[in-house]
């Protein structure tokens, strides 16, 4: 860090100018933010000058090998998918995420998909605004959430806030996490099955699972047809974890009334991918954590943690996703064991 300038590179989609302007507002005076909405050829100069990098984009082995500063990647949110943590553990530079900070906006955000979906409301949006004036057409297509059974897949931070905003729906709720069985789902009403089961039982299946190879097509095509007919998806996970072939034929068969999803196994979504032509298919442009006035306390949580390692202080320990074996210099505030 040259003369008490601290250049953080902040990489991504998030950092729009009206979040950047935010940003700026509540950084530290010290901290020289160089940001790239839209990271390009010219990214891996801005990282290879930067102490610290803030992102939701990439950021690959090259590109570390390349930045001799380097010494924290701090991720926006919480999916890690696009940074190589391999490269990092080999390169000496930590990983950290925004535990819990996007919990409550993506949970809302997958409550209204569930909502969308099962009333058909884009479909009643787009007809509206075509002149049409037809409730009746609607209704053999739209089913309420009461009395049904939900489904969670990965019961953490944004699985639970799911759970608790769903108990005044007279729903019931399963889930299916790796770690098996929590206790902090009996204050939740949330019952464990296994994958299997909850594919089988759930009439609305919502997807809280990190993506990556390991969680690749979890929802396979086989899952898919074991599912209700008439049942719902909703993902505002990773697009990866769904087999998007087989959610598209489920879709067009009817064997699935609808699906909504935020994610998809790439992204933008391709302007001729068949999920745009379904009636019963809603689409957001991962988006789920961009509410406006979720960015400060984003922001917050970031900055908190790189002014934290500045000062070699311990970050919150579930905030921890790399620690190198053999860091690079200038920190030695180790998570508690």
């Amino acid at each position: 860090m040259t003369e008490n300038i601290v250049r953080v590179a902040c990489l991504g989609y998030v950092f729009d100018p009206l979040a950047q302007q935010l940003v700026r507002q509540i950084a530290p005076p010290e901290f020289d933010l160089r940001f790239a909405e839209k990271p390009d050829a010219t990214t891996p100069a801005l990282v290879a000058e930067s102490d610290f990098v803030i992102c939701v984009s990439h950021v690959t082995d090259s590109m570390m090998a390349n930045a001799p500063k380097l010494r924290l990647i701090q991720k926006w949110g919480i999916g890690v998918d696009k940074i190589d943590l391999a490269a990092a553990e080999r390169h000496g530079i930590y990983v950290a995420i925004t535990a819990g900070a996007n919990a409550s906006v993506v949970a809302e955000h997958a409550i209204m998909l569930m909502l969308a979906a099962l009333r058909g409301l884009s479909v009643a949006d787009r007809s509206m605004r075509n002149g049409d004036w037809n409730a009746a057409a609607l209704r053999p297509r739209s089913r309420r959430l009461a009395t049904k059974t939900v489904g969670i897949l990965g019961l953490g931070n944004i699985g639970r806030a799911v759970a608790k905003r769903l108990r005044g729906f007279e729903v019931r709720v399963l889930y299916n996490d790796i770690k098996g069985p929590m206790p902090v789902a009996a204050e939740l009403d949330a019952e464990f099955v296994t994958l299997d089961a909850l594919l089988e039982n759930s009439d609305i299946l919502t997807i809280h699972i990190p993506g990556g190879t390991a969680n690749r097509h979890v929802v396979s095509a086989q899952g898919i047809a074991r599912m209700r007919p008439g049942s719902v998806i909703v993902n505002t996970a990773r697009g990866e974890v769904i087999d998007e072939a087989a959610l598209t034929q489920a879709l067009q068969s009817g064997h699935l009334l609808a699906a909504a999803c935020d994610t998809f196994d790439n992204e933008p979504l391709s302007p001729d991918s068949a999920l745009r032509r379904l009636d019963n298919m809603v689409l957001t442009p991962h988006c789920a954590g961009s509410a406006l006035d979720h960015v400060r306390p984003m922001a917050e949580h970031a900055l908190r943690n790189l002014q934290l390692f500045l000062h070699n202080e311990p970050l919150p320990e579930a905030d921890w996703i790399v620690v190198p074996a053999q860091p690079r210099p200038g920190y030695t505030a180790f998570p508690p064991a």
